[in-house]
């Protein structure tokens, strides 16, 4: 059955919107509403606004603090685990804020764990060379997001729109024309509870979307990381940098329903083993023999997958047992209810684990304040590429980056806020004619599945130049038929979700595709050697940018 309906919505103008409640969309909300109290600012998230892949961090957020460590072997650690990709002025830059950092999270009513003697208490992680993770329990990310949400309720200037969904930018047609880089005026949102798509106008756009894992069948993100920034920024003419460098974290419970629990790598970092069922022995003795568990995540992960590959069994397991069981219970306690719930006791038994995609590294191209090629257009967090996680992020540098890239760019952005806008009511509302047609839509919807198992198995942890090209000939077909189902149908969530993921799975598979050998997050089986000459990786849309794209 099919019936044709309006979509078209209201218009809304702002000084300032935000795309994504994340920790990076909500600091730069706070900064801004702090610094320009007479601002106006629109909160656009898909979810509510505590549902975000920050939400989920478990492990903390890096700084230097401890005697024992330094700035500059904070600096060092990165720069390895980044494999050569990273920039190094944004690494140095970050890295020496980082304290400064924690003091503004603190400062926004952040609460992290204490020693008995009332110190903030500092775990480690892989790849890092000290104790340098400030953490609350194993659950840091929700206790820094509570925090934050709580305070931008409290800011009047600041309107917050959950269950919208951003649907694309909205650019002016006078630069286009010129050949200059396009001017991002605002984006147009669909209304979910509506079936609304609004037209909303700002001197500034900061897309703080997030990552996009749920382009692999096994991720540890929520259902909204969809790469819905990355896929808007692609199609309006802004670059991306370095897609083919997918983090896998290497622990992820192995279970058959409750199966999106992520183990945070600080049980690694606290003295879980990883051992192979059956023989128990400790196989990271054949990958990383100095560092064993506590090696990056790039080397676990494959580490992992590879044993998983030659052996009978679809998992490997994590050891606790010789861990006190009433330190895990004080130490993870969201955790140790999780699995005990499951019948897993973490300090009897062996815990089931898998990779999963976890963190993208690369997104859309920015400079140090997380400003994008596109005039007026931010990109901060997961979304962007900022030149400081390279080619393999390091734990806990995420939470860091967002923090401070948030800060960053609103203060460079504040420099828009006196510009008005130009040709921007010329601008027309949403194309509001669309069919709804229930059948279609399922069977589109079905890419879903097929997509995601794809990439899992050709474009996943060990990737090989046959594969890849197989994987994109898929790709390009299933967008095809996407594309042609967008601009006829009524679009709702799932169909602009589809068609972002889908476009971020043809700039990963290209990307992979280019890069020729293997190098942090990114491993080819038929290049397994890293070149000598490194150098980030940078696409362009090549079709002509529109209007409404």
């Amino acid at each position: 059955m099919t019936q044709i309906i309006s979509q078209q919505g209201h218009r809304f103008h702002y000084d300032a919107i935000i795309i994504g409640s994340g920790i990076a969309g909500l600091c730069y909300g706070l900064r801004l509403a702090h610094k320009h109290p007479n601002c106006k600012i629109a909160l656009v998230t898909k979810g509510q606004l505590d549902d975000s892949s920050s939400r989920y961090a478990q492990g903390g957020i890096a700084a230097v603090a401890g005697k024992n460590d330094s700035i500059q072997d904070h600096i060092n650690d990165t720069l390895n685990a980044g494999a050569g990709i990273c920039v190094q002025e944004v690494v140095e830059d970050i890295i020496q804020q980082g304290p400064k950092c924690i003091e503004y999270l603190i400062d926004q009513g952040v609460i992290f764990s204490q020693t008995e003697s009332g110190e903030l208490a500092l775990t480690k992680e892989g790849g890092h060379s000290a104790r340098r993770i400030f953490y609350n329990t194993d659950q840091t990310g929700q206790a820094i997001i509570h925090s934050l949400v709580k305070k931008v309720k409290l800011q009047s200037q600041i309107d917050c729109f959950a269950q919208h969904t951003a649907v694309n930018l909205i650019l002016t047609e006078q630069l286009q024309q010129s050949g200059k880089f396009p001017e991002v005026v605002g984006a147009y949102i669909l209304d979910e509870k509506l079936s609304l798509v609004h037209t909303f106008f700002a001197k500034t756009v900061i897309l703080a979307t997030g990552g996009a894992g749920k382009v692999y069948r096994y991720s540890s993100n929520p259902e909204v990381a969809t790469g819905d920034g990355i896929a808007m920024a692609y199609r309006a003419g802004a670059r991306v940098g370095n897609m083919e460098f997918y983090q896998f974290h290497p622990t992820l419970l192995y279970h058959r329903k409750f199966n999106n629990l992520l183990l945070t790598e600080a049980l690694r970092g606290e003295g879980a083993y990883l051992r192979l069922p059956g023989s128990g022995f400790r196989f990271m003795k054949n990958y990383s023999p100095e560092k064993m568990e506590l090696a990056t995540r790039d080397i676990v992960a494959r580490a992992i997958f590879s044993e998983i590959e030659k052996s009978e069994y679809s998992y490997v397991h994590l050891d606790l047992r010789h861990k006190d069981n009433s330190f895990l219970s004080k130490r993870f306690p969201y955790l140790y209810k999780s699995l005990l719930s499951q019948g897993i006791d973490m300090g009897e038994d062996l815990i089931p684990v898998v990779p999963a995609a976890h963190y993208l590294c690369g997104g859309i191209l920015t400079n140090q304040c997380g400003q994008t090629d596109l005039t007026r257009l931010y990109a901060i967090g997961e979304t962007a590429c900022s030149g400081f996680h390279g080619a393999n992020r390091l734990a806990s540098n995420s939470l860091l980056e967002g923090v401070f890239m948030a800060l960053k760019a609103a203060e460079d952005s504040e420099k828009w806020l006196s510009h008005s806008l130009k040709n921007h009511q010329e601008i027309g509302d949403w194309d509001s004619k669309g069919v709804t047609d229930r059948r279609r839509a399922s069977q589109i919807n079905a890419h879903w599945r097929g997509l995601r198992g794809e990439m899992t198995s050709y474009g996943g942890i060990i990737r090989t130049e046959a594969g890849l090209k197989d994987l994109l000939k898929l790709i390009n077909t299933r967008s095809e038929m996407i594309e042609e189902y967008y601009w006829k149908h009524t679009i709702t969530r799932d169909l602009i979700e589809l068609r972002n993921i889908v476009s971020v799975a043809q700039m990963i598979v290209t990307a992979a595709l280019s890069r020729q050998e293997s190098r942090g997050g990114h491993f080819r089986d038929d290049f397994p050697n890293q070149n000598e000459i490194s150098r980030p990786s940078i696409m362009k849309n090549p079709q002509k940018v529109h209007t409404v794209s």
